[in-house]
This record gives C-alpha cells, structure tokens and sequence, in this order.
C-alpha cells in the first residue's frame, strides 16, 4: 500500500516535473513569437514614422522651388532691373526663413555676370565667366525650359559640416511690364537657390522619436550622411565611417540595406547589428525602417532615404522582464513539487494573471505610441484626408473637417461645427466633389486617372468656404496595400490664400512703380510746351490794354493752361513722393461742391441721391482739388454701375473724440465681380467697354488717399450673390487734422 503511494505521489511528481520542463520550453517558443510579433509591430510603427519625414521633406522641397519659380516671373528678376531685382530677391528670402536656404542669385544671359542675395540681406555681384559651365549649357538647352536641376551637395570649405546643395532654373523674358510691353521669350541665364540641407532635413526630423531612445538618420543617394545624432558622422559616406569607427564589427547587414533597399528607393523594415547607441558601446541590435525622399516628384529616382532605429531592447526589456519572472516562478514550482501540486497549480495562475497584465501593459503602450503618431496628423495645419475609387471620403483630420464644415452645414445645425469631436465622423462616405470641383481640372476621371495609373498628381484651385474663397495647393497620392494594389487616395491640402494675396500685391506695387515712371516721363514732356505756351500768353497780356477783347480770350487761355498745369502737378505727385501740402479741407463742403457739379447728371441717369452728412464733422488734411477728384471719380463710377438708375448714397461719419473720418459712397447697382476685386485698384484696369473708361480713376485716388495716411475700402455684392441688397461701398478714412496748438478734445469745437 505504502509502495503503491509511493508510486503514485512518485508519478504525479514525474508527471508535474515533465509537465514543468514542457511550460519551459513552451516558455521559450512563447518569447520568442511574442518578441517576432511586437517587434514587427514596432517596426511597422517606425515605417510609418519614416514615411512621414520623407513626405514632410518632399513636401518643404516642393515649396522652396515653387517660391523659386514664383521669383523666377517676376520681371525685376527676369530683366534684372538695376534698382529693384535685389529686393524682389529679399522678400522671397524672407519667406524662407528656417529652411536652410543660404542665398538666392541670378546669371545673365552672357554668362559674364552673377548677382546674388544672401540670407543676410547682402547683395554681390561678381563677373566671371559662366558660360562654358555645364549647368550654363544645360539651362540654355530648350527642352530644359520650367524644368528644375537639383545638384548633389558639396562641402562648405568654410564650414566643414555645411553640405551645400543647389537648385537651378532656367530663366526666360516672358514677363512684362511698361519697359518691355512684349515679352522675347528669349533664353535669359538661369536662377539659383543654394541649400544647406543639413540644416533643412536636420529641422525637420529632429523632433522625430521612436521609443525612447530611437532617432532618425538620412543619407544621400551617394550613401552620405545629411543628418545623423553622431555630429561626425554628417558629410562622410555611411559605408565607410561605420568601419572607421568600429573595425571589429561586421557591418554587412547595414551595408546591403542601404546599398540594395535605400539607395534603390524602396521603403521598408529591417534589423542589423551596430557598435553603438546614444553612448553605449558593444554589438546593439537595432530595429530599422526606412523610406525614399524624391525631391523631383514620384517618378524621379530618390534623391534622399530617412531611416528610422531603435534598439531591439526597447522590445526586449518589456517581454524579458516578464519572462524572467516566469522562469523564476517555474523554478520555484520545481522545489515545491513536495508541496503538492495544489500549489504549483495555483502559483501558475497567479503568474498567468501576471503575464497577462504584462502583456496589455505592452497593448497600451503600442497604442498610445499609435496616438502619438495620430495626433501628428491631427496637429498639422493642413487638411489630410483619404478618399475611395468613387472620391467618398474614407478618413480626414479634425483640421479639414472644420475648414470644409461651413461649405457643409448651416449655421445651428444639429451636426453642425459646434460639435468638432465628432465633426470627422459627419463626412465620412460624403463626397470630395461636394466641396472641390475647380472647373476643368478636378471631377470623377481625375480620381480615376489616379487611381488606375497608381501615380500621385498636385494642382492649386479654390473653393468658397463660408462668406470667403480660398485658394488651396491639393496633392494627391495612392495608398496601396502589402500586394501593391491601390486601396485609397490619400490627400493634402495646403491653404496659399495669403501666400497668392502677397504674391499679387508685389506684383501690383511693380506695376504701380512702372506707372509712376511713365507718368513722370508724360508730365515732364508736356510741362515744358506748357511753361511755353504760358509764357507767350502772358508777354502778349503785357501788350493789349484791359479792354480789348482778344485780352479776354487770353485770359482764357491763361486760365485754361494753369489748369492743365495743376493736372500735371497731380500727376508728377503720383509718380513721386512729395511733401505734404498744409492745405486744411473742410470734408462735407467739398462735397457739396462736388455734388454742385454732378447733379444734372444723376437726373439725367435717372439716380436717386441720398445725402447724409455728419454737421459736427471736423477737418482734414488734405488739398481741396485732390479730395473733390476721389470724391468725382468714386461718384462717376457709382453711377456708372446703376446704367438703369437706382440709388446714390454720399454720408458722412465721425465718432467724436476719434482720429479718423469716413467718406462712405454707396450704390445699388451690379456690383463687382469676384474676379475684379482683388484688381479694382490696378493701373489701366477696368470692366467699362473702350472708349468710356482709362482704368486709372481708381488707381489715382487710391495714391491720393494713401499719400495723405488715409486708407480706401471696398464692400461689394453682385445681384446673384445677394439679389435684394446688391451694389457697392466704398469707405474712404482720413485722419483728422490737428494743429499745433488744438489739444485732441477741441477739434470738435473748430469745425
């Protein structure tokens, strides 16, 4: 019986040990699958993280050469005008802060001259000879015309570890102003920008992190590095550096990723074996994913790969210390066999119960590094979706929601903006044709084309949102799936209302400076017959007494001509800066005056004047003449707009105690054009057919106005955008004038 006991706790002891020795080896398969599994997952995570620096780098390239070709139209920059071609050169630099953008220059034509700008704001032109350089012989090739030449980067023998890289353009004469009214196209030099590009893809990953202490890399496609946590190891060839600094290591892995992967454009993940790790030294092995950067666009060769790495112990501490714990416990379990296997039994699910939390601790983890990388995303400044074969939106962040939502709901809609949580939700399967339709460039083929070529496309259009149009750079590019088949479009778009806004105000003030040349070349051409003219009529005043009636008619004359010469005085003070008249206007009197000259012409036009004029207005700096002009040409034009008669408002407005006086002239007529407002106040501009209009009303009392501090604004609507209260506003501001010796609460006192 004894023997028989003894053989049966014998068996069970046999039985938990061999079934202990089993848990052991299951233990180890266990760690090694989790381990595949995790670091797969973390891999994967880096991948993402990789492919987004590429695109942000692409994206900040595409930009630098769309400012690049933006300065290359520009006619100071194309005729290099002598006065002007530096400081269009500055205001584009001043665009490009932060970007590693070193020096933006020109080469002219003949290949003798090179005038550049720095950063610094300093300018240098330098002769030398140009012209049997190869990029000169490249930009002077037809076929090359719109078209970009990136060159490889060089090092700084200034500055050892500034890698300068260059951007070229050719430059042709096809833009126009008053000195070259008909553009030669001809081939005229190239455009340069130079880049440090360490600094540029430096600024752009150095916040990337992976793990705790993963990092981001990038080389060229010549395998140097651009930018690396190892401050030597930046301008030196990634094949060559490694073996310098660790001769004991093998470095076949990295080497066959980066020469066969990276260097081939491809994107994917991986693992090899280093000598280092943010200090630590030995064999590290480390988790790497990596992406292509193609600079020239999708179906370029890469110009650049961004590599993502971590320690493979950022996965390993988590999993190794929970099973370490668990061979300790079956340890234990193997000295307390005798115990029973009660206890065994229960100690295994309690280290079960462990490993569990071990294990949704590592779940939480990977998912709160997926937020980290979501809520990149969600941060940007941009509007990033995802559409589907038909355009139906699959995905978009919280940023494109809010800015789509007001072309999408009323106001106090139950699913309206208020709610931004949910927003995103509300345009999912709603369509993209919904809220883009630029005419002619964007409709369901355009989706289509994308999504059966597999290649990404670009354009900038614009759309109304709200009360406002704004104009928007869109690119589009595939996602596809592990096979390569395309499951979805991912889009970003770009709001450059206020990059087009700057870029259409220079190209105003140039045209403005070249009406101002050209006015003060007519003004002195016809002063000089004019003091002529002037100068006879008074000698021959000189010789018939008073009452002679061909003295009378010369009078006439006289008078005649000094008005011609007051018009020629307005107009050398358009084309120049001059010194403010002391001339003191009273606002509302001059309106009458105005109103004197025009009223048998609203009768006629059929228009119904409505006067409202402040009596306690004070006054304002300004010459009588110049004022009664704005005020006659804001007039002609109101009436101009009502062809049908309707309605002419002139008022008067001033908040006592306040600096400023308005001028408000309104109208009921067709209003202006979304097209034409943005160009009211252009020289030579207007909607008015031949013959009735020169374009330069506007464009003479916004000088007027402006050369007294004053401002002009517009308030327009047209009969389709608001049929019951159509027309236009003008408001024009001046300041009130105050003298010397008028303290600021008497002005009041003095109208």
């Amino acid at each position: 019986m004894l023997l028989h006991s003894k053989k049966i706790i014998l068996g069970i002891g046999l039985l938990t040990l061999a079934l202990l020795v089993a848990g052991l080896i299951l233990g180890f398969y266990s760690i090694t699958n989790m381990k595949e599994i995790v670091s797969r997952q973390f891999n994967q995570q880096q991948l993402e993280l990789a492919q987004h620096a590429a695109r942000q780098l692409e994206n900040q390239f595409l930009n630098l050469t769309q400012d690049l070709a933006t300065l290359n139209q520009s006619p100071s920059v194309q005729y290099l005008e002598k006065f002007s071609w530096a400081n269009r050169i500055r205001i584009t630099l001043s665009t490009m802060r932060d970007t590693g953008v070193l020096e933006i220059g020109r080469v002219d034509r003949e290949g003798r001259r090179q005038m550049a700008v720095s950063t610094r704001g300093a300018e240098a032109i330098s002769p030398g000879d140009f012209r049997n350089t190869p990029i000169f012989a490249w930009a002077a090739k037809p076929e090359n015309k719109n078209q970009i030449f990136f060159e490889p980067a060089t090092i700084d023998k200034k500055v050892p570890k500034r890698q300068i890289a260059k951007i070229f353009m050719p430059t042709y004469l096809e833009s126009v102003d008053d000195a070259h009214p008909v553009p030669s196209h001809q081939f005229a030099g190239y455009i340069y920008l130079l880049l440090d590009r360490n600094e540029l893809v430096t600024r752009m990953i150095k916040d990337i992190r992976s793990g705790k202490t993963g990092y981001v890399w990038a080389i060229d496609n010549q395998g140097n590095f651009i930018s690396h946590p190892v401050e030597e190891f930046i301008g030196k060839n990634a094949f060559e550096i490694r073996e310098q600094r660790g001769p004991k290591i093998s470095f076949d892995q990295i080497n066959r990723i980066q020469k066969e992967k990276m260097l081939q454009g491809e994107s994917g993940a991986s693992w090899y074996v280093s000598g280092w790790h943010r200090g630590v030294q030995g064999n590290i092995k480390k988790l790497i994913a990596y992406a292509p950067v193609r600079l020239l666009g999708p179906n370029h060769p890469p110009n650049w790969a961004v590599a993502v790495v971590a320690p493979v112990t950022e996965v390993d501490e988590v999993i190794h210390a929970a099973y370490t714990r668990q061979f300790i416990m079956q340890g234990f379990i193997l000295v307390a066999i005798l115990l029973g296997s009660l206890f065994i039994l229960g100690s295994e699910k309690r280290y079960t119960r462990t490993l569990e939390m071990e294990i949704k601790n590592k779940t939480k983890d990977l998912r709160e590094s997926e937020e980290r990388y979501k809520n990149l995303v969600e941060s940007a400044q941009d509007l990033i979706f995802s559409i589907n074969q038909e355009g139906k939106f699959l995905s978009i962040n919280n940023f494109g929601a809010s800015f789509l939502s007001g072309a999408l709901f009323e106001p106090n809609h139950p699913e309206g903006p208020d709610h931004h949580s949910e927003l995103p939700r509300t345009f999912l399967g709603k369509s993209i044709f919904d809220f883009m339709s630029p005419e002619g460039s964007f409709d369901p083929n355009f989706i289509k084309n994308i999504w059966e070529s597999g290649r990404g496309k670009s354009f900038e259009h614009s759309l109304q949102i709200g009360n406002r149009v704004v104009n928007l750079n869109t690119q589009f590019r595939v996602i596809k799936n592990e096979t390569g088949a395309v499951q979805g479009i991912l889009g970003i778009s770009r709001d450059i209302t206020e990059k087009k806004k700057i870029e259409q105000q220079m190209f105003n003030t140039e045209k403005l400076a070249s009406l101002g040349l050209m006015s003060a070349g007519v003004a002195h051409e016809i002063n000089n017959p004019l003091g002529v003219v002037l100068g006879y009529c008074g000698y021959m005043l000189e010789k018939l007494p008073p009452e002679d009636k061909f003295h009378q008619i010369l009078k006439k004359i006289e008078r005649q001509g000094e008005h011609c010469k007051k018009i020629v005085e307005n107009l050398l003070s358009f084309s120049r800066y001059s010194d403010h008249t002391e001339d003191v206007s009273d606002v509302n009197a001059n309106i009458e005056t105005v109103l004197g000259v025009v009223q048998n012409n609203l009768l006629i036009k059929k228009v119904q004047l409505i006067k409202d004029l402040e009596p306690t207005l004070p006054k304002v700096k300004i010459d009588p003449i110049q004022l009664q002009q704005v005020i006659l040409n804001l007039i002609n034009n109101a009436v101009a707009a009502m062809p049908q008669g309707g309605i002419l408002t002139v008022a008067t407005e001033w908040a006592v105690g306040s600096e400023r006086v308005k001028i408000l002239v309104a109208d009921t007529g067709t209003g202006i054009r979304a097209e034409h407002r943005s160009r009211i106040f252009d020289p030579f501009f207007t909607t008015k057919k031949v013959g009735e209009g020169t374009g330069l009303g506007l464009t003479v009392s916004y000088g007027i106005i402006k050369q007294y501090h004053g401002s002009i604004d517009l308030e327009t609507a047209t009969p389709e955008e608001n049929p019951e209260r159509h027309g236009t506003r003008f408001t024009v501001t001046l300041p009130v004038y105050r003298s010397k010796r008028t303290p600021k609460k008497a002005v009041a006192g003095n109208v």
